[in-house]
């Protein structure tokens, strides 16, 4: 092992697939159990489906599109580069974690704000959507390089 960073460098483009199949369905199991608890709590009474309406399409998506990835290289029907484009890798874990943490707020600081938990998770794509985008892009940037 030399500098700092190397290891960075070395991963694999499986290991990076892996890595940001794990953030994203780690974090994306953790938020469906919250929102399942808060449902059966009734916290949002009759809005459950409001606050479903504003979950699923924010992971469903990301979760999609690396299921497809990390199938199809189960199958071996994606190319196995090993060179991994660090500052996209970077980039694209970066973006993730930052919007992941996002959603999680749109959901913990429910009893901290003044107005409602479903007002809240619809004003939050104000910010969450265009953050998606870059989050979606970046992903796609980083698969289809990869698979060059």
């Amino acid at each position: 092992m030399g500098k700092a960073g190397e290891v960075a460098d070395n991963l694999s483009m499986t290991t990076c697939k892996k890595i940001l199949g794990g953030l994203w369905f780690g974090a994306g199991s953790g938020l469906f159990l919250i929102v399942v608890l808060q449902t059966l709590f009734g916290k949002y009474g009759d809005e459950a489906s409001t606050a479903w309406g504003w979950l699923l399409p924010a992971v469903l998506p990301t979760l999609s599109l690396i299921l497809g990835v990390l199938v199809m290289d189960a199958q071996g029907k994606t190319v196995r580069v090993q060179v991994v484009d660090k500052f996209l890798f970077v980039l694209t874990v970066a973006l993730s974690g930052f919007y992941l943490l996002l959603v999680a707020l749109t959901i913990l600081m429910q009893p901290f704000v003044t107005i409602g938990a479903t007002a809240l998770m619809n004003e939050s794509k104000l910010w969450l959507g265009p953050l998606q985008g870059l989050v979606s892009g970046s992903m796609g940037a980083f698969f289809v390089r990869g698979n060059r």
